[in-house]
């Protein structure tokens, strides 16, 4: 009888203490409770948004350099205006040359503006080639609308160092906008956030 009440005892002590566990619990998203799984309390993965792909830049663009089409000045720069349908924040260029001669120790350096800001830099040097040079950039988020792209020297390469030529056909350098995936997260990790 000692031991029926005993084990009764520890039953309803461990029982209770399991139902304020729950009970406490319950307002608290970060638990699984009876009848929900794992998957109740995650969202499902947001796809990124799908930006607008430009063929920039092509020979319908503005481009002003010293001695065109050569790229070799600080200044050296073509630009035109896009208009974007979503909101960005995520480039992707793709730029290819039709001439490089560039020598060892002669470079390029190219700013891709949005607007008038870089958004990100990069090198052409004689290891590039012809290309496609590929780069992306990552930027605080920009609205939908007419924005002016832009690429920008910011150096003037040494003499006897080399220029290069952009290729301008339409169809072959590209820029690809789109907004970045949030990751999968829990509703733990939002309220977190909060």
């Amino acid at each position: 009888m000692f031991r029926n009440t005993l084990l009764l005892l520890v039953f309803l002590v461990l029982g209770t203490a399991g139902a304020t566990f729950a009970l406490e619990n319950s307002n608290d998203n970060d638990c699984v409770l009876p009848g929900e799984t794992l998957s109740d309390h995650e969202t499902a993965p947001l796809e990124p948004c799908r930006g607008d792909v430009f063929d920039f830049p092509t020979s319908a663009d503005t481009w002003t350099m010293t001695y065109y089409p050569y790229w070799w000045n600080t200044g050296d720069t073509v630009y035109g205006i896009y208009v974007t349908t979503e909101t960005i924040d995520h480039a992707e260029i793709s730029l290819s040359l039709t001439r490089n001669s560039l020598v060892s120790g002669g470079h390029c350096d190219i700013e891709f503006r949005i607007d008038g800001t870089a958004v990100g830099t990069f090198i052409i040097t004689e290891a590039s080639g012809f290309g496609p040079i590929l780069e992306v950039f990552d930027f605080t988020s920009i609205p939908a609308g007419a924005h002016e792209l832009r690429y920008y020297e910011t150096n003037t390469v040494a003499p006897g160092c080399g220029s290069v030529d952009m290729n301008e056909a339409a169809g072959i350098n590209s820029v690809s906008f789109s907004c970045l995936a949030l990751e999968q997260t829990t509703w733990g990790a939002i309220k977190a956030a909060i």
